[in-house]
């Protein structure tokens, strides 16, 4: 059984559809009342076990936290992505979703600081952090997605189902922002408040030259059009009869 972590903003949503493409037995663990990095929605030992009992292949989401010492220490999967264009496409999201109210705001806001550090630790501890992202056994680039997908086809020795289809990109529009549009002083903070995130990233992602290796070409098994239906509906049942009722009480 292999463990998602899904980091926001990460391609998470998009690698989401595959894997539930690619394993019919794969549960996605939806948050509960809470959400993010918020403790409350950890998945608990107790779910984990009920979750166990319908032997998926794997489980993922949110709320797969990795700090978690009931979950297994193998096969453990994750997309990192640049922590300061996560960092603002979290920020148009929280815009979008009237969650925030300016830049300004959002950059005081400590809860959005670090976020993959403390996703993958619970805390703001950056040695935490990388000795977990030690274990595992694949770290796929956001940045660098067909690519690593090749990567996990050839690590996992499986053959990908689904569509090469980013889910939740957001088209350019004038109103997001990004860090190319922020003054000297606002930048500064920016990288400040991602600083223990970079450190992550330029050693998981930019000092590791696995994923440059695979080609940008990507080839994945389409899914038949009935297969997509069944998959969905298959989905839709694990959620709303098996997951919500764990996760909700």
């Amino acid at each position: 059984m292999f463990l998602f972590t899904r980091i926001e903003k990460c391609a998470g949503t998009s690698f989401n559809e595959i894997l539930s493409l690619t394993y019919p037995r794969y549960f996605h663990i939806t948050k509960n009342h809470y959400g993010g990095n918020e403790t409350r929605n950890d998945l608990t030992f107790d779910q984990y076990k009920k979750i166990l009992k319908y032997y998926p292949s794997g489980i993922g989401g949110h709320s797969v936290r990795p700090y978690l010492e009931f979950l297994p220490s193998k096969k453990r999967i994750t997309f990192l992505r640049n922590p300061l264009d996560r960092y603002f496409s979290q920020y148009n999201h929280m815009m979008e979703r009237g969650w925030t109210t300016s830049i300004e705001e959002f950059l005081e806001t400590e809860f959005y600081n670090n976020f993959i550090t403390k996703k993958i630790a619970g805390t703001n501890n950056y040695k935490a952090a990388e000795k977990i992202l030690d274990g595992f056994e694949f770290i796929g680039s956001a940045d660098e997605y067909n690519k690593s997908l090749n990567y996990f086809q050839d690590l996992l020795n499986v053959k990908l189902i689904g569509n090469l289809e980013i889910k939740n990109k957001r088209n350019h529009r004038r109103d997001y922002l990004s860090f190319s549009d922020l003054s000297n002083a606002q930048k500064s903070k920016a990288e400040e408040n991602n600083k223990l995130d970079i450190q992550l990233y330029e050693k998981f992602i930019l000092q590791n030259s696995i994923i440059d290796h695979y080609s940008e070409s990507v080839v994945l098994k389409k899914p038949s059009k009935f297969k997509k239906q069944l998959i969905h509906k298959i989905d839709k049942y694990k959620k709303h009869k098996i997951i919500n009722p764990i996760r909700l009480v």
